[in-house]
């Protein structure tokens, strides 16, 4: 599938590229990326998640509308996109944005929730909803900073409440990463990763997300403008009397050999369930660490990039822009 102007082929857009300025590139390199997830960009949320910066909001509009660019986007409502559907695109983004502010509410609920089980340091939200949608079948995902030494506790804890008393649905309730307090810097460096961090919002511990971002300051290689975008809530996180209670008995040696335990545990769970999968895929998709969880049973970000790389690809562009 590719994305060409009605009337134009995918040769004349390259042809197309050639005359268009490095700002307009950049323009279109962003509208690729997030049409992948059908979702149109108004021109400050371009600007934010522009590959480049020295450049203004005011500035990007007007290279939207210059041509060759005008020729290979379009424009409505004051959004932009790549995709020809266009009414489709703008009601189908008003839905999810309205269907957001109800998720939100059960997110700030559950949130709440989840920071006054055990060891809960920091509780963030992520996925689509930290972009401000969320689709039909969305689920509300979280990232839960825990103390160190305790994250295995502390997931385990969590994944029984889910299982007892939300019977397992994880429609409101999915937990897919945890780490540790200690655990600052990310290795795993890449576009979607950049995006993912860099749109965390906080529902509990607003000054460690600071701390976390200000590790991994290489997300401003892949997104530079966003400093200027993000303002995060003000939310410190406090312990509560009952968090205190059951946290006592696990601070010693008692929780660190349960946390080792569970660790184990969870590590022959991933092996046997998926078994189908290669040890270093499986490795890869359900890192099992005592400072990091993450279990991403789908590969989101290999099909993500690949095939983002591969509209890339279709139109003449590299992934960065400094090739230009």
């Amino acid at each position: 599938m590719t994305f060409a102007p009605k009337g134009s082929s995918v040769h004349e857009d390259t042809e197309y590229f050639r005359a268009s300025t490095t700002l307009q590139k950049d323009i279109f390199r962003t509208l690729l990326y997030f049409d992948i997830f059908d979702h149109p960009l108004n021109a400050a949320e371009i600007h934010a998640f522009l590959p480049s910066n020295s450049t203004t909001v005011g500035e990007i509009t007007a290279a939207c509308a210059s041509m060759p660019l005008s020729f290979l986007i379009s424009h409505r409502d004051g959004l932009f996109f790549v995709s020809r559907n266009s009414g489709d695109l703008l009601r189908e983004r008003l839905r999810k944005e309205r269907r957001a502010q109800w998720y939100w509410l059960i997110a700030r609920i559950m949130g709440t929730i989840i920071r006054m089980f055990p060891f809960v340091r920091g509780v963030f939200i992520s996925g689509e909803l930290s972009k401000g949608v969320m689709t039909h079948r969305g689920d509300i995902d979280f990232f839960v900073v825990t103390a160190n030494g305790r994250l295995w506790v502390t997931r385990t804890l969590l994944i029984l409440f889910k299982k007892l008393f939300l019977l397992n649905s994880k429609k409101f309730f999915c937990l897919n990463h945890f780490v540790t307090e200690n655990y600052l810097d990310v290795t795993e460096r890449n576009l979607f990763t950049a995006m993912e961090i860099a749109t965390l919002k906080p529902i509990d511990n607003s000054e460690f997300l600071r701390t976390y971002v200000s590790h991994n300051l290489w997300i401003k290689d892949y997104l530079p403008n966003l400093g200027d975008r993000e303002v995060f809530p003000e939310s410190s996180h406090r312990s509560n009397f009952l968090q205190e209670f059951l946290e006592f008995p696990l601070k010693g040696k008692i929780g660190d050999r349960l946390d080792e335990y569970l660790l184990s545990f969870w590590k022959g769970i991933w092996r046997k369930r998926y078994a189908h999968f290669p040890a270093e895929k499986r490795n890869e998709l359900f890192r099992t660490e005592p400072f990091l969880s993450t279990a991403y049973g789908g590969d989101f970000l290999t099909r993500i990039l690949e095939e983002y790389n591969r509209r890339l690809s279709v139109h003449g562009l590299d992934l960065r822009p400094s090739n230009d």
